[in-house]
């Protein structure tokens, strides 16, 4: 099975666990915290995926890095059975897809936004202001700088792309003068 249907899945139970207990997001919070150890102690993936380690062993650590981070029962039997299924290799992955799953409930999306030239704060917070009104749902902006666009603004809102810089419409006009 793809890491990423695994990942999904498994985000999916532990989402559904922290509302019936209603707290997804302290959860979240915990997952994330617990990602970010992995994502910065490679050795420790290894170890806890390595099966020339006995389980017991595997378990002890990362009960230990999750009595170390301060995470809930819920979060430490989660990883418990991400250890025993070798799946814990795929923390970060599971940690972005139930952040997905967190956004979704709490009516949040992210955009991206790319520019040809560097936004001020009061400019990012209009943009973000009329793109709430225009998608009814809160936006959470990343905004990066991309001089080759030459002007103008290119949004990524998941899948769709609504791009109205220069340079696209400078490689629009070139395309319909080549067709003559």
């Amino acid at each position: 099975m793809k890491k990423n249907t695994v990942a999904k899945r498994c985000a999916k139970s532990l989402i559904e666990l922290g509302q019936e207990a209603k707290r997804y997001k302290e959860i979240g919070n915990e997952l994330r915290d617990i990602s970010a150890v992995f994502a910065g102690n490679p050795e420790l993936r290894r170890f806890a995926l390595n099966p020339m380690h006995k389980l017991e062993d595997r378990h002890g650590l990362i009960g230990k890095v999750a009595a170390a981070v301060g995470v809930s029962d819920v979060v430490k039997q989660f990883l418990a059975i991400l250890t025993e299924t070798r799946s814990i290799g795929i923390i970060e992955e599971i940690c972005a897809a139930y952040s997905k799953m967190e956004d979704e409930l709490a009516g949040r999306i992210k955009v991206k936004i790319e520019s040809a030239v560097d936004l001020n704060e009061g400019r990012i917070n209009e943009i973000k202001r009329k793109l709430n009104e225009a998608i009814k749902k809160e936006s959470i902006l990343t905004v990066e700088k991309n001089p080759a666009l030459i002007g103008g603004l290119v949004f990524r809102i998941g899948n769709t792309i609504l791009d109205g810089s220069i340079k696209t419409q400078l490689e629009r006009v070139r395309e319909r003068i080549t067709q003559i």
